[in-house]
């Protein structure tokens, strides 16, 4: 399986529109454009379209990406991160609850259905299906205004942790309860909110995956059956190996540890490639992400720990022979 950065297939819809780009680099994508197409098509290769869209559409060239996108998944779709989350949060709750020694996260949550079965009806129809539905731009404009936001408050603790020369250690013991305290403060603001009759959209979306786990926490017979000790319950979970040791929060974690006391500023779309990467790492033997994050890795160890071969854009055409040799 393959995950391909979003910036790589911007760029593949530049050269195939026709603009400019650097030689070497225009050159190494087509390769790697070529190679990946037909390795899915033998069925050797999976790269499924993940859950990049909001990074592309309803902005220039977001036809041209999708057509690409759809060619070199062929009609294989994976599960967003969310999803995926939803479902190793379920995982660990159970495990949690029964105390277990061993959680088992299988491979098959990342999908919604079988991917390479979806190749085989594309390849015996001979056209690929999409269904594609819109978003609507007040949902678009959010996102833009949200990864600006996020980006600025990331940076902001970067600066304050750096300054208090916080280690990566530290910042990671942080990171891996941020979450559950974040929760609590939401849940907090809901219910004012809705005491107050002042509840909007934004923030009944905010709280809908904490809202997931409490329901999950309650089907499952945790102890207490009211939403207060079912919600504390979920709030002790997450605070626990159970819950920062699932594959999705592991990487997550230690991604955005390394972000918060490196020395460089924090990118707009760095947030976004943390949950990209955490999606893909534990599940992908290929994953190509920009030069940026693939240090990160490299630092963290993370291609060796989830057996992932992670690639920059300097290094296509080792991915591309890799392919090729399958």
């Amino acid at each position: 399986m393959l995950w391909l950065d979003t910036s790589v297939l911007i760029d593949l819809a530049k050269a195939q529109n026709g603009e400019r780009t650097e030689p070497v680099r225009a050159k190494r994508l087509a390769r790697l454009h070529s190679v990946v197409r037909r390795a899915v098509r033998d069925e050797k290769l999976i790269c499924p379209e993940w859950d990049q869209s909001t990074e592309y559409e309803g902005k220039r060239l977001a036809a041209e990406i999708q057509r690409i996108v759809s060619d070199l998944s062929c009609g294989a779709h994976c599960t967003p991160h969310a999803g995926v989350k939803d479902r190793q949060v379920a995982i660990g709750l159970k495990a949690y609850l029964a105390r277990s020694s061993t959680m088992h996260v299988p491979a098959d949550i990342h999908f919604y259905h079988d991917p390479l079965q979806a190749i085989r009806e594309a390849k015996s129809n001979g056209y690929i299906v999409e269904a594609e539905i819109p978003k609507p731009r007040e949902w678009l404009d959010k996102a833009d205004r949200d990864k600006i936001a996020t980006r600025e408050a990331v940076e902001d603790l970067r600066q304050q942790y750096t300054a208090q020369k916080q280690t990566f250690e530290q910042q990671l013991e942080l990171e891996r309860i941020g979450e559950s305290d974040s929760m609590m403060i939401m849940v907090d603001d809901y219910i004012k909110k809705g005491k107050a009759g002042m509840l909007d959209m934004w923030t009944v979306f905010g709280i809908e995956g904490f809202m997931l786990r409490v329901a999950e926490w309650q089907r499952l017979g945790g102890p207490g059956g009211d939403f207060i000790s079912s919600l504390s319950g979920v709030y002790s979970f997450m605070r626990s190996p159970y819950y920062w040791e699932l594959p999705i929060q592991d990487v997550g974690c230690r991604l955005s540890a390394d972000l918060c006391v490196k020395q460089s500023p924090v990118k707009i779309g760095d947030s976004k490639d943390v949950d990209h990467l955490a999606t893909s790492i534990p599940v992908a033997q290929y994953v190509v992400a920009d030069n940026a994050m693939v240090d990160c890795c490299r630092r963290l160890k993370l291609g060796e720990k989830w057996n992932t071969r992670i690639y920059s854009t300097r290094t296509l055409d080792d991915l591309s022979d890799e392919i090729l040799s399958l």
